[in-house]
């Protein structure tokens, strides 16, 4: 019974409020006669006429796009025209008849029929709730920066700093986990598109209504762009049709030195030309959608998700690859080629070279991609050859890495290169080490993850993204040797393996493991790589040497050296006497590439959850498909 009486209210309560603002407004302008006012309103001439309807056009052109966002963030694939249709339906419709939110999702349901109701909804509560989001944000610039009487001085900075906090915590923290699920936050580049389209639609709105104003007004666009940009927030706030009510109480309040008479004037004029005629319009794109409904239109370009194990892998792919079984990876597949993928935060990474295809050609797919789930585009690892062909193609690189590579069956042990090898794989086989590489369905998984807790107890939390955790599934596709003392394991190392490569994953020993238990570890892998003719091992990358242009880039080279190991992993695999060839990263600007390179950082700690999984599919979205994880 409570739970009936809310909603009721829930559906009342805008029109309630409506009809106070409508007596109010009507106490306030009763000596206004209508005659007087609809004379005022056919006396605006038809340039006025023509330029506001050009600036509403450009509104709700930026209206259309929220939708494109919204889609976006759930990563349902849809053409950009179509969402800008149904977006610009739904936004005409229910900011005319009210109750936008009930109106918004019906219209998107109806016009995306193979769309569930859950979703539609999803998709209007996205739009809805950034909108207002960008909007406070932009009063508080304008009011800030023009002149807006009664706003308190210190509210504007106060709502600048709490957005500047969702920022940061969107950055930090973008999955938020919940109970049962996972809310995703908006990344940073479509926040940024979001206030964008914001300012766009609201400063084209607000110039339509003062080109519409009767010329008599002592008015500046710059005093009224801050007083609209609040009348309309009430007015959308209230829920009323149209926002009726609350939005002329506000002008009039908020503008009290002007004649009442003329300012409704504009504001009846402004009704008809950027609510009444979108609501129209947007009535019969609905009823011609309603009578003859299109099937869903696919992006233009042609991309396709698939999942590790079920795509084919060619013979120049990189073993370490494999990673992305476990990072909520999985292969972009499109014309120009296909590249291993995975999404963070703030960015889509194209890890290491392309499987197929050039670099050069996957550079704009592999952006629209990025834009597809709105974050920006990153190369990470990627060989020297692949940087010089992105700096051709006018990408930001950065040097981030060396990779330890072997020859397996090159590698010897005698000389004095090896010297420090052979100690301590003396030293481990004088304690009693020995190493056994065991079938997959035969490994000791209980005692695997005894001595990863261990060693996850003395080191921290284990890094992520191109590097591996221990997990059963995981660790089961992999190649694995494991160092026993006596019957007790102490540690064991795991191999990404394919026929042309291994690369070395995870390493964990117990914290009192003899030493050079490692060493020997990976000494008994690079002999079977050796005996099984695999031509290449990897001993996986070390941070590049804090070297660099300006002392500003040492210190941060430094400072990341310090923090990731950097001293250690090169000690250890310079034991090995590998090659080292340099890894690189890429992005399409220097801003783009410190925004990625933060954010790799950031997921590479794994101080907070990991993006949701890309949703991946072989062919057109079904239902399912288009649900989000999110």
């Amino acid at each position: 019974m409570m739970k009936t009486a809310q909603n009721i209210l829930r559906r009342v309560w805008p029109f309630g409020i409506g009809a106070v603002c409508l007596w109010m407004l009507s106490e306030q302008i009763e000596d206004v006669e209508f005659a007087t006012l609809w004379t005022s309103v056919i006396a605006v001439a038809p340039w006025q006429w023509g330029l506001a309807l050009a600036a509403s056009a450009v509104s709700f052109l930026a209206v259309s796009r929220y939708d494109v966002i919204a889609q976006r963030h759930f990563q349902m694939h849809r053409s950009t025209s179509e969402a800008m249709t149904v977006g610009a339906t739904a936004i005409g419709l229910g900011q005319t008849l009210g109750a936008g939110a009930v109106v918004g999702t019906f219209v998107r349901w109806r016009m995306m029929p193979d769309l569930s109701l859950k979703d539609a909804a999803r998709i209007t509560a996205f739009v809805t709730v950034t909108f207002l989001a960008a909007m406070a944000v932009s009063i508080a610039i304008a009011a800030l920066f023009l002149p807006t009487p009664h706003v308190p001085a210190i509210l504007p900075p106060i709502i600048l700093a709490v957005a500047f906090f969702v920022v940061v915590l969107a950055f930090v923290f973008p999955v938020l986990p919940r109970p049962g699920s996972r809310l995703s936050l908006p990344t940073l580049p479509a926040m940024a598109a979001l206030l964008a389209l914001c300012l766009i639609d609201t400063v084209f709105a607000a110039l339509a209504l003062y080109l519409l104003l009767p010329p008599e007004l002592t008015l500046s666009f710059a005093m009224l762009l801050p007083v609209f940009l609040i009348a309309l927030g009430a007015a959308i706030f209230s829920g009323t049709p149209g926002g009726v009510g609350p939005f002329e109480l506000t002008l009039l309040a908020m503008l009290p030195h002007q004649p009442d008479a003329t300012l409704l004037a504009g504001t009846l004029a402004f009704r008809a030309i950027y609510y009444a005629l979108p609501a129209l319009l947007a009535g019969l794109v609905l009823l011609r959608h309603l009578a003859r409904p299109r099937p869903a239109r696919m992006p233009r370009q042609h991309r396709a998700y698939e999942t590790y194990d079920t795509a084919p892998l060619s013979t120049v792919s990189r073993a370490e690859l494999g990673v992305i079984r476990q990072n909520g990876g999985a292969l972009l597949s499109c014309d120009a080629g296909r590249y291993g993928a995975v999404r963070i935060g703030q960015t889509l990474v194209a890890l290491f070279d392309p499987i197929e295809g050039d670099a050069h050609a996957m550079a704009r797919p592999l952006k629209h991609a990025a834009r597809a789930q709105n974050r920006i585009a990153c190369k990470y690892k990627i060989s020297a050859r692949q940087a010089v062909k992105s700096r051709k193609a006018r990408w930001a690189v950065v040097h981030i890495s060396d990779e330890a590579v072997l020859s397996p069956a090159k590698h010897k042990t005698s000389g004095s290169t090896y010297r420090q090898l052979r100690r301590k794989l003396r030293t481990a086989e004088k304690a009693g080490v020995t190493i056994s590489q065991p079938e997959t369905h035969m490994l000791p998984l209980g005692d695997m993850a005894r001595v990863s807790t261990a060693w996850e107890a003395k080191h921290g939390i284990p890094k992520g993204l191109t590097m591996g955790r221990f997990d059963d599934l995981y660790i089961g596709c992999q190649s694995v040797f494991l160092a026993y003392q006596d019957t007790r394991l102490v540690g064991f190392v795991s191999f990404h393996a394919t026929a042309h490569e291994w690369c070395l994953d995870l390493m964990r020993v117990l914290p009192d493991a003899p030493d050079g238990t490692m060493h020997s570890l990976v000494q008994k892998a690079v002999e079977a790589a050796a005996a099984a003719d695999v031509p290449r091992l990897s001993l996986a990358a070390a941070p590049a040497l804090p070297e660099g242009k300006t002392a500003l880039e040492r210190k941060i080279r430094g400072y990341h050296f310090k923090h990731a190991g950097g001293a250690g992993l090169r000690q250890f695999k310079a034991c090995f006497a590998p090659r080292w060839e340099p890894l690189f990263m890429a992005a399409p600007g220097p801003v783009q590439l410190s925004l990625a390179a933060l954010d790799l950082t950031r997921a590479v700690n794994l101080r907070s959850t990991p993006a949701t999984p890309i949703a991946c599919h072989h062919s057109a979205p079904n239902q399912a498909q288009l649900s989000s994880t999110s």
